[in-house]
């Protein structure tokens, strides 16, 4: 059972899924003061409220899973790839989006229509996650123990850390709402933007509190969050604040790499042929299933007109500096799992001189039925963050251990780096090569101080500077919430 298919788990049940629609609406309309217009004028389809539904464990249990079906919004189906490959050096926009040109060409403004949507589906998504925290502990039935009420209030805070994790990265300083806001006053709906160190505290006091409380493992595969996934993101999180924890980035890596549940995948390939979902590498997976309202329609908007029936251009196209990037390091096995080429296309391209095209190649089992899980968390990923973490503490013999573990499943010689800086250069290529078109570059070229002189070395005539990190707040927002400040440079 896909724990996001609200609408399988109760199709015999249909009073279920009515108080399951109600509460998505519910739970968008708490006064975040970020939700679209068209939005809030729809009617109400039943009679939930947030007083009458939270009364027994199938109420909690729908409200989690409504919670985790932000990870199927379009935010994690598509934006998230055009933020952090898009706006690196991993691909050009493509397509035909003027807002996507915007954002890789930095030139973004605050009436960027992704900067809007993004802003929009993720407080929307943190809005569901609140809704669960502060009302399951309160559920009075009996049909529920206590020790599942906290697995999902963890669960939850785990969720509200991830999306409050891309906001911050995103958009720097932003408001910080951790309950619901059920006053209709503009003077409590609306709220400043808080330090980015306060957004810090606050991802990592959920991430430990959800620590704690989840279990190593659920039967249900890798689409619920375990305390792997919560290992996991500490240590991302702990490597991306703005003064980097190293030895906690080291201590919750470790927590993950020593588990012997997770361990590599024998072949790099087997990540991505579709028959390895859920695999031992997988912490945090997505699911879909093929269906008209529950399929993964992103890929097909990046792979190539032979995987689908479509022929329009498409969307992330891989860049001439990541295909460099792999020939340089002799990566054959890595290139190949994720760049596809492919000839008489039916556009052009100025990137490229002729009708042989670079696709992403990862999402490859999408087809017209558009199923394809999405892997938002791995060990790999972790892998080389402690190889990271151990380089900054000054055991670069062991980042270089753990480098070459990652570099041998890729079929690589060893590394020759052996100082600190070649090292971290080394984990820094490592990590592209590996992660390429899994959300990851951008920020990883942000936390690294990396970000400005990357992108101006492309020789493509962006205008990078230190106010191009981060976004310009939606104008949106701007006009409706007086509290508000922008960014600098927009």
């Amino acid at each position: 059972m896909k724990i996001t298919d609200a609408k399988t788990i109760t199709s015999n049940n249909s009073m279920m899924r009515n108080k399951i629609l109600g509460l998505f609406i519910f739970v968008a309309l708490l006064g975040i003061g970020s939700c679209k217009k068209d939005f809030l004028d729809k009617k109400p389809i039943s009679d939930v409220t947030e007083g009458n539904f939270f009364q027994t464990g199938a109420d909690a249990e729908s409200a989690i899973i409504a919670a985790y079906s932000n990870f199927q919004s379009e935010y994690y189906v598509f934006d998230y790839y055009i933020n952090n490959d898009v706006i690196s050096d991993n691909c050009y926009a493509g397509g035909d989006n003027p807002n996507n040109f915007q954002l890789d060409e930095f030139t973004t403004t605050a009436l960027n229509g992704n900067v809007s949507r993004d802003w929009n589906y993720l407080y929307d998504a943190i809005g569901r996650a609140n809704a669960v925290i502060d009302n399951v502990g309160n559920i009075p039935s009996k049909d529920i123990t206590e020790q599942r009420k906290q697995e999902i209030i963890a669960e939850a805070s785990f969720i509200r850390a991830y999306h409050y994790f891309q906001l911050v990265n995103l958009w720097g300083e932003v408001p910080l709402i951790l309950h619901k806001v059920s006053s209709t006053d503009p003077a409590v709906i609306y709220q400043a933007r808080v330090p980015i160190a306060s957004i810090y505290d606050a991802i990592l006091s959920d991430l430990k509190f959800a620590v704690e409380k989840l279990p190593v493992a659920f039967p249900q595969n890798k689409q619920r969050v375990t305390k792997g996934a919560c290992n996991a993101m500490l240590a991302r999180v702990y490597a991306a604040k703005p003064n980097p924890e190293w030895n906690m980035v080291l201590q919750y890596a470790e927590a993950v790499t020593s588990n012997s549940a997770y361990q590599l995948l024998p072949t790099y390939d087997f990540l991505w042929d579709g028959k390895h979902e859920n695999s031992s590498e997988s912490i945090f997976e997505i699911q879909f299933i093929n269906s008209s309202d529950q399929a993964n329609w992103g890929p097909m908007l990046w792979l190539p007109p032979s995987m689908n029936p479509s022929s329009w251009k498409k969307f992330n196209t891989p860049s001439n500096n990541l295909i460099a990037a792999f020939n340089a390091a002799g990566d054959t096995v890595r290139f190949k799992s994720s760049i596809l080429f492919e000839t008489n296309i039916p556009w052009k391209d100025s990137h490229y001189s002729n009708d042989t095209l670079p696709f992403p190649y990862k999402q490859r089992t999408a087809s017209a039925g558009r199923s394809d899980n999405n892997i938002l968390i791995r060990l790999a990923d972790i892998l080389l963050l402690q190889a990271e973490a151990k380089n900054e503490l000054g055991n670069s013999a062991g980042a270089i251990s753990d480098l070459n573990t990652v570099r041998t499943r890729a079929i690589l010689p060893n590394t020759t780096a052996s100082s600190q800086a070649d090292v971290r250069d080394a984990i820094a290529l490592e990590r592209r090569l590996e992660l390429a078109f899994e959300g990851l570059r951008w920020f990883d070229l942000k936390r690294t101080g990396k970000a400005i002189s990357t992108m101006t070395a492309l020789g493509l005539n962006y205008n990078v500077n230190a106010n191009n990190l981060i976004w310009p707040i939606p104008q949106n927002e701007m006009d409706r919430n007086p509290k508000l400040t922008q960014n600098p440079g927009y």
